[in-house]
This record gives structure tokens, C-alpha cells and sequence, in this order.
């Protein structure tokens, strides 16, 4: 049996693989959001043309429509048609700021007003946050989309559409070796089908014991099963005999060294045992040390379960955290298909296949007034359209430019041609880039985390949930930016399968990324202070927004399976009932995929910690008998619901018959005798609370993160 050592126990609780990380080439990239900080700017441009994209690949039949001309034809009419003003903010407003901006009706463009437009919108932006806005991306007038952009969409999904009818797998908003996978097709009508039954199945048999909301989503996000609850507790010794009164007894998490505890046997055999668990984990050196502190949690860890390859396909090999192995494992066998379908998803997601760089080449000259090229000429109908007063700080400026040589200072405004330039320069559009004649993208995985990881296998954290709408909570709010989990749980990508969904209005996800402050490759093609051309085709204020980049949107439609790196924080967009007057939800399974380069303690350490579980193996057999069972504990059994009535009428008979006195039982109550390597229910509910305050600390730690580092474009 392999002996694995794991960051908090035999290793520092923030190891990191370096090997892994340098040679990327041999499986995922790092678990880590940070990891990709070092990446490029891509232009608005291909932001638009992937957004275009991935609203083609949502059509029916795209793989085959996308080379009949006619239809190709009709899609370019829709693409030059629809505004284009309502994802050009969501670009360049979201990466600067964590609050959504939401435009309204009357911020559409009009009659190409948009820097008095702009004006007016940045007031509104200082009245509803509260502090200034500031930009030098204004909505241009000509189309961000242009006619060659469609032509180079349409020859990109006409190579992708071979590789959809050979594997079913989408990938959208790719670029720079980071791609977001989506398929409609990978989980069969049976599958579906069979999850449907099991959702049913789980809620139900919650509800005949109290259902599980999640805590602070005001009883609409019901969790049937989560990590969350009964996590792994770092904390001190765990006694080998749970029944030993004399034991330190601490509520803590049971820890083995060997991965011993399956899947048939884990109630059964392994629930109440364990060794030595580290009372605090092992913390070793900051990693990097530019991360916070909290990003690591040094109290809990989510377990993943474990996962082996038998005969090349998926099969857990020990338990899923908070689904009875026995009871469902039925369960087991259809979450190990959804498994097998996930993986090829993670492999195009997390591998260096499919496009590596960008669509555009960085510009080798972009000096706003030295470079040729850059803007449109000077427009004198267009230019009727505005009227600015310069401001006494216009003035200043204006008496230095070689347009206004000679002229007295109360004479600048009356110098028609030098005031038509001045103006022009605010007003006029950038002449953006056109996409680069690229080579055909070859999207095929060479090698699978399942051929990989063969030997070791993969670890995997399950979430099953059903959001659940009423007319009295109608409406599900935009959820926060993040990525997923604690640092010690050592996520690298996601896979969401969205099950079901029923009066329901549209949702997606949004994602964005981190991005390098400098972007040398095209800082240096500009002068100091000249880069405003540069903020225009990038969709950036490098003087002051943060050095994140939206990536776009992508809609999580019943029966879609989506799956994305960790390096992208996403966020949930709002939805609502449809009709007001019904109820309404949504279900879906998560998936979350441990970076396999770490192992990391697992379900296969940790035998179950449920103290119904418990009971029901040990009390729930026939001829049960407590006689050798101390009185005391049996007693305090009496007081776990979860237990009590599973215990023998005998016993309890003898635990009534035979009270302890009232002093000496307050004494053992005070004890926890009962719970060595178990919790209670309550417990249980209590730990979560704590975990996600941990994590409302840790998500806090990277809001602030993401919104502290600016763009640095003003030295060279």
C-alpha cells in the first residue's frame, strides 16, 4: 500500500509541487487563481469574438449549420445588429470593480452622443459606489465586431466542429492555454434521468428528518450534499477505541495514516476509529509569501473522495462525504459515470490543448501621436454632434500644442481649426486591430488525467444542491466573484452539471481573470503618457483599474455540462421565477477536482465522522445487545437524538432503571464521551458555520487582492 504524506500532517500545510508547476506540459496547471497572473491582455475585440462564439456554439445543430452559407449569412445580419453596449460595459466596468455596474435603458447608444453619454453615466456610477469613476474607454461609435472578426469566428468554429462531433465537448472562451468547456450532449437521457431520481430520492429522505438549507441563503439553496458539513477538524489525539472513557476525547476529526477506509466497509468497519491527528496542522513558510495568511485554513478541510481506475473507468475507492455508502450506492455508481464524462471536460480545460495564444499579435508601435494608423481622420459631421467647454486646465494645456502657436489665450476658443483638433482628439474612435491569419488550432488531448494518474488516481470533492424559488422568494441574487475553496484543498478546476430546471428564467456564469500589471509586450510599443490608443483596444484605463480581465459569460442551461480551470473566478448571474404566482428551482451536481500533483487528506483517511451513521451500524442490527456497554454511556447516548432511538429498549430500560447521581452525571455530560471521531448533527451544523466564516475572511482576502493591484503604465 502506497504511503502518502500530506500537506498539514507530513508536509507543510502550504506545499507546493514546484516540479509541477515548472513543467506544465505534464498535466493541469496550478490549483491556484494567482498562478496565472503573469498572463496577457487579450484586445475588446476578441473578447467580443468569443462572446460571439460562444452564442453560435448555443444554437442547435451549430456543427452542421456553421457550413451552410445561407444560414452563416443570417447569423452575420444578428451579429451586426445587436448592440454591442451592454457586454462592451460588462468588459470594461466589471474587471474594475466587484459591484456589477448595470446600465440603463436610456444609457444605449444615441445618435453617437456617447462622451456626453459618458459623462452623465460616470455621475450616476459616483452616486450609487460612492467614489469616482474615471475612464478613457469610451463606447466607440464603429462596430467592435467588424466584418473580418465574424469571418475569422466562423473559420474557427468551422475547425472546432470537427472536434465537437468526435468528442461532444465545446471549447469556449479559450485562449492563452485556459479554455471554459461546455457540452449539451456528453450525459445521456438515461443518466439524466437516473440523477433526476436520485435528487428526488435524497430530498425526500431529508425531509423526513428536517431539510438542510444552507445556512444564509434565506431557505432557498438546500443542500443534499455538501462538503461543507462534517469536514475534516484538525485537532489532538483520537483514541483507537471509541468506547475508552479515559481517552482525550476531543469532537475532532479521527485521522489514519494509511488510506485504508473505503467505500462498502467505511461505515461498518471504520465509523468511531482513527489515530493521531496534529492538534494545529504543520504550517512551514508562507507560500511565495505574497498570499495571505487566511487563504490557508488551519482549522478544516473539506474531504474530496477518492477515486481509482479499474479497467479505465472511474470508481470511487472510499466514500463520498456525506453520502451513506450502502444506502445509496446506487448513487455511487451514477455519480462515478458523471465522473468518467467530466474528465475528458477537465483534460481540454486544465491541458495545453486547443489555442495557446491569442488572436491578435501584440502591436509593435502604438505611440498615440508619433504612430500612423491608430485613429480615424478627422469627421466634421460627426464632430456637429458634440460641443465640450474646455475647463481652465484645458486652457493651460492648450496654449503649449503647436495647433494654437502664437494665439493669445482669451483667443484659444475662437481658433476653430485648433478647437476642432482638440475636440477630435477627445471624441474620435481608435482604429482597432484586425485578427491575425492564424494557423488551424489542433483542440485533441494528447494524453488524459485518467492515463496520467493512472496509478494514484484522482481525489474529488461531490456537491449535490437544488436551489428553490416560491412567489414569496422569487428572485436568486447575482452571487460573488470567486474561485473555489481554501487553499489546502487544493482545487484546480470545476465540473457543474446542471440538472434540471423548471420555471426558471436564464443564468449563466461569468469569469475573469488575473492579469500581468506591466504587460511589457505592449507597454514598450508606446511613449510615456501615450497609450490611450492601447487603453482603446484593450478596453483598459492602465493608469488606475485593477489588472483583471473579464473573459465573458456563459449560459448554464438544464442538461450542460461545463467545466473550467480554477485560475478563472466566476460568478453566478441572477435569476428569477418566470412566473411569479409558482415555485421554481434548479438542481445540479459539482464536481470539484483535487490538482493530482498533491495528494491531500481524503475520505480514505477519515472514516465517517456521522454519528447517525454510526448508531445504525452498531444499534440498528438485530439481537443488538449494550450489556457490555458502560452505564454511563449509555446515558449519554440517551441525549444524541441521532442515537437514542436506535438504541435497544433494553438498554434504555437499564439506563432509566439505573440513574447516575445528578452530580456525577453532569460530570461526564461535560465530557465528550461519546463523540470520538463522531459528531452529532448539531455539531456538525456548528463546524460549518465556523468553516464558512473562514471563508467569508478568505473570499474577503481576495476581493481585496484583486482590487489593490492597478495597471502600472506610467513609468518607463
Amino acid at each position: 500500500m502506497a504511503q502518502h504524506q500530506y500537506p498539514g500532517i507530513n508536509l507543510s500545510l502550504r506545499y507546493s509541487n514546484s516540479r509541477w508547476r515548472l513543467r506544465r506540459s505534464e498535466g493541469p496547471p496550478g490549483y491556484d487563481f494567482w498562478a496565472m497572473e503573469d498572463d496577457r491582455l487579450l484586445p475588446i475585440r476578441e473578447l467580443f469574438m468569443m462572446a460571439l462564439m460562444d452564442k453560435l456554439t448555443d444554437k442547435p445543430d451549430w456543427h452542421k449549420k456553421v457550413f451552410d452559407e445561407a444560414i452563416v449569412a443570417k447569423w452575420r445580419a444578428e451579429a451586426h445588429a445587436q448592440s454591442e453596449r451592454e457586454l462592451f460595459d460588462r468588459i470594461v466596468h466589471k474587471a474594475r470593480h466587484p459591484t456589477d455596474y448595470a446600465p440603463r435603458e436610456e444609457d444605449e447608444e444615441q445618435d453617437g452622443h456617447d462622451e456626453i453619454d459618458r459623462v452623465v453615466r460616470t455621475d450616476r456610477y459616483t452616486q450609487r459606489y460612492g467614489h469616482t469613476m474615471t475612464t478613457h474607454v469610451p463606447f466607440p461609435r464603429s462596430r467592435i465586431l467588424s466584418e473580418e472578426a465574424f469571418e475569422f469566428c466562423i473559420r474557427e468554429l468551422r475547425v472546432k466542429a470537427a472536434y465537437v462531433q468526435r468528442t461532444g465537448l465545446v471549447p469556449t472562451l479559450d485562449a492563452l492555454e485556459r479554455a471554459v468547456v461546455k457540452s449539451d450532449s456528453l450525459v445521456v437521457q438515461g443518466l439524466k434521468r437516473r440523477l433526476r431520481d436520485i435528487f428526488s430520492q435524497l430530498r425526500a429522505d431529508q425531509q423526513s428528518k428536517g431539510l438542510d438549507w444552507h445556512p444564509r441563503t434565506n431557505e432557498t439553496v438546500l443542500d443534499l450534499v455538501h462538503p461543507s458539513l462534517y469536514p475534516f477538524v484538525y485537532g489532538t489525539s483520537i483514541p483507537y477505541d471509541l468506547l475508552s472513557a479515559a481517552a482525550d476525547l476531543s469532537g475532532r476529526s479521527p485521522f489514519i495514516q494509511e488510506e485504508v477506509v473505503g467505500v462498502e466497509d467505511a461505515v461498518d468497519s471504520w465509523a468511531g476509529k482513527g489515530q493521531t491527528a496534529p492538534a494545529v496542522p504543520v504550517l512551514g513558510h508562507r507560500e511565495a509569501a505574497v498570499r495571505p495568511v487566511h487563504d490557508w485554513s488551519e482549522e478544516y478541510q473539506w474531504l474530496p473522495a477518492n477515486v481509482g481506475f479499474r479497467d479505465g473507468r472511474a470508481r470511487f475507492s472510499s466514500y463520498i462525504n456525506n453520502l451513506h455508502p450502502k444506502k445509496y450506492a446506487h448513487v455511487y455508481r451514477a455519480v462515478e459515470e458523471l465522473v468518467d464524462l467530466a474528465i475528458p471536460a477537465w483534460d481540454q480545460a486544465l491541458g495545453h490543448y486547443g489555442r495557446k495564444t491569442s488572436r491578435f499579435s501584440p502591436p509593435k508601435e502604438a505611440h498615440d501621436t508619433e504612430t500612423p494608423g491608430l485613429w480615424e481622420e478627422l469627421n466634421r459631421e460627426v464632430l456637429a454632434n458634440y460641443s465640450i467647454t474646455p475647463t481652465q486646465s484645458d486652457l493651460r494645456e492648450l496654449k503649449y500644442r503647436t495647433d494654437f502657436e502664437g494665439i493669445a489665450e482669451e483667443d484659444l476658443t475662437s481658433h476653430t481649426a485648433g478647437m476642432d483638433n482638440w475636440l477630435w482628439e477627445k471624441v474620435r474612435d481608435a482604429i482597432l486591430p484586425e485578427p491575425d491569419d492564424s494557423p488551424e488550432v489542433d483542440y485533441s488531448c494528447e494524453q488524459s488525467i485518467r492515463d496520467i494518474f493512472k496509478d494514484t488516481g484522482l481525489q474529488i470533492y461531490v456537491k449535490f444542491a437544488r436551489i428553490e424559488l416560491t412567489p414569496e422568494k422569487p428572485d436568486f441574487p447575482a452571487g460573488g466573484w470567486h474561485v473555489e475553496g481554501m487553499m489546502n484543498e487544493r482545487i484546480c478546476a470545476t465540473a457543474l452539471y446542471y440538472l434540471d430546471s423548471e420555471n426558471i428564467t436564464t443564468s449563466a456564469l461569468d469569469f475573469r481573470t488575473k492579469t500581468e500589471p506591466d504587460q511589457d509586450d505592449i507597454q514598450y510599443s508606446a511613449g510615456q503618457d501615450a497609450f490611450n490608443w492601447l487603453e482603446r483596444v484593450y478596453g483598459v484605463n492602465f493608469r488606475e483599474d485593477f489588472n483583471l480581465q473579464y473573459y465573458g459569460r456563459v449560459e448554464t442551461r438544464e442538461g450542460r455540462l461545463l467545466a473550467f480551470p480554477n485560475s478563472f473566478q466566476h460568478r453566478v448571474t441572477p435569476f428569477s421565477l418566470q412566473d411569479r404566482t409558482k415555485p421554481g428551482h434548479r438542481s445540479f451536481i459539482a464536481l470539484w477536482l483535487v490538482d493530482p500533483a498533491i495528494r491531500v487528506v481524503s475520505t480514505a483517511n477519515v472514516p465517517p465522522q456521522q454519528l447517525d451513521w454510526w448508531a445504525e451500524a452498531v444499534f440498528g442490527r438485530e439481537n443488538t445487545s449494550t450489556g457490555e456497554m458502560p452505564l454511563e454511556l449509555v446515558q449519554l447516548l440517551l441525549e444524541k437524538p441521532e442515537v437514542a432511538g436506535k438504541l435497544p429498549g433494553s438498554a434504555r430500560q437499564r439506563a432509566v432503571s439505573a440513574r447516575l447521581p445528578p452530580e456525577l452525571y453532569d460530570m461526564l455530560r461535560a465530557e465528550p464521551i461519546v463523540v470520538s471521531g463522531l459528531m452529532s448533527l448539531e455539531e456538525a451544523r456548528e463546524h460549518r458555520l465556523r468553516l464558512m466564516d473562514e471563508r467569508t475572511v478568505h473570499a474577503a482576502d481576495v476581493d481585496q487582492a484583486v482590487n489593490v493591484e492597478t495597471y502600472s503604465f506610467c513609468e518607463h
